[in-house]
C-alpha cells in the first residue's frame, strides 16, 4: 500500500487589473473564476509545456527545477510523478564518490467539478515532507495562472477532533479562538461557512476571519454539538485553514491543524503499469475509487 497525504486546492481572484496590451488583452476575473478548474486542467496538456520549479531564498535567486512525468490522465484526473535531484554519497573498498539521484513520488490531482483534491505520496526518499511538494506545485500553478488573474492555495486537510483534543488539554479553559475562512470555492465548504461570510468574502476580496474572546477572568464556552461552532471547525479543517487558539492564562497561541493531517492509502498495484499507452480500466477505477472515498470533512 502507498500512503498519501490529502490536500485541497482553493482558488482566489487577483482583482488588481493588468495593463492590457496588443498581445495580452485584459482578462475578466469573473470569467476566470467561472472557468477556474478548466484553466488549471489546461496546464497538464502537452502544449502547455508545464515545468515545476520553486524559488530559492524566499523568491530571490535562481529557481530549482523539478522534473515530472504525466503517468496518465482521464476525466479531469491526473496521475503524475515529481522527481527531486539529490546527491548520494557511495562508498566501496574505502573509496567514496558522489552520484546524482532522482527519486520521485506520485501525485494524484482530482480536478473534477467541486472536488479540488491533491494526494501526495509520502516518500521521504524523494521529498522529506509532502508540504514541500505542495509548495512547489502551488508556486508553479500560480506562475501560470497569474495571467488569468487567478491564484491557488494548496492546504493539507486535517481532522476536526484536533480542535477538541486541544481544548481538553486545558483545565482552566480557552480564552480566545480565531477562525479563518477561505474565499468561496467549494459549495459544501461555503455551506459550512454560511451565507454571511461567503458573501463578505466575495464583496471584499478577502478571506474573512472571526475571533471569539471570553470576558476577562472567564473562559469561552466551547461545547460539542453547538451547530455554529461545529460548522466553523468543519469549514476550517476541510479547507486546511489553521485555527488559532489561546488557552486561558497563556500568552502564546496554539495552532490547530498540524497534528492530525489526513492520510489515505492506495494499493501500489493500482499505479503499477499506468505508463502503458492503453489505460487498464480496472486499475484506473481503483484510483477513482480511492479519490471518491476522500471525505470533505474528517472527524
Amino acid at each position: 500500500m502507498i500512503r498519501f497525504t490529502i490536500y485541497t486546492y482553493l482558488f482566489k481572484p487577483i482583482n488588481e487589473p493588468q495593463e492590457p496590451d496588443i498581445f495580452s488583452p485584459e482578462v475578466k476575473v469573473d470569467e476566470s473564476l467561472a472557468m477556474k478548474q478548466e484553466l488549471l486542467g489546461e496546464l497538464f496538456k502537452a502544449e502547455s509545456k508545464l515545468r515545476f520549479s520553486r524559488s530559492r531564498n524566499n523568491g530571490d535567486g535562481e529557481s530549482k527545477q523539478f522534473e515530472h512525468m504525466i503517468v496518465a490522465q482521464s476525466d479531469r484526473i491526473v496521475v503524475m510523478r515529481l522527481a527531486n535531484t539529490t546527491q548520494q554519497v557511495h562508498e566501496k573498498d574505502f573509496n567514496r564518490w558522489t552520484e546524482e539521484d532522482n527519486p520521485s513520488l506520485y501525485v494524484i490531482i482530482d480536478n473534477r467539478k467541486d472536488k479540488q483534491i491533491i494526494a501526495i505520496e509520502n516518500r521521504p526518499q524523494a521529498f522529506s515532507e509532502t508540504q514541500t511538494v505542495a509548495h512547489i506545485m502551488e508556486e508553479t500553478f500560480n506562475r501560470r495562472l497569474w495571467s488569468k488573474r487567478l491564484q491557488v492555495q494548496i492546504n493539507a486537510k486535517y481532522r476536526t477532533r484536533e480542535f477538541w483534543d486541544v481544548v481538553s488539554e486545558y483545565d482552566q479553559g480557552i480564552a480566545s479562538v480565531t477562525f479563518k475562512f477561505p474565499y468561496p470555492n467549494l459549495p459544501e465548504i461555503s455551506d459550512m461557512v454560511g451565507e454571511y461570510y461567503t458573501e463578505l468574502a466575495r464583496r471584499t476580496n478577502t478571506e474573512p476571519k472571526t475571533t471569539i474572546t471570553a470576558p476577562p477572568k472567564e473562559k469561552a464556552i466551547l461545547q460539542k454539538g453547538d451547530l455554529i461552532l461545529e460548522s466553523m471547525i468543519k469549514a476550517a479543517s476541510a479547507s486546511g485553514k489553521v485555527i488559532m487558539m489561546r488557552p486561558k492564562g497563556a500568552r502564546k497561541w496554539r495552532k490547530i491543524g498540524l497534528e492530525t493531517i489526513v492520510q489515505e492509502e492506495l494499493s501500489d498495484l493500482a499505479l503499477k503499469g499506468l505508463e502503458e499507452k492503453e489505460l487498464i480500466p480496472r486499475k484506473w477505477q481503483a484510483i477513482v475509487d480511492f479519490l471518491d472515498k476522500i471525505q470533505i470533512v474528517y472527524a
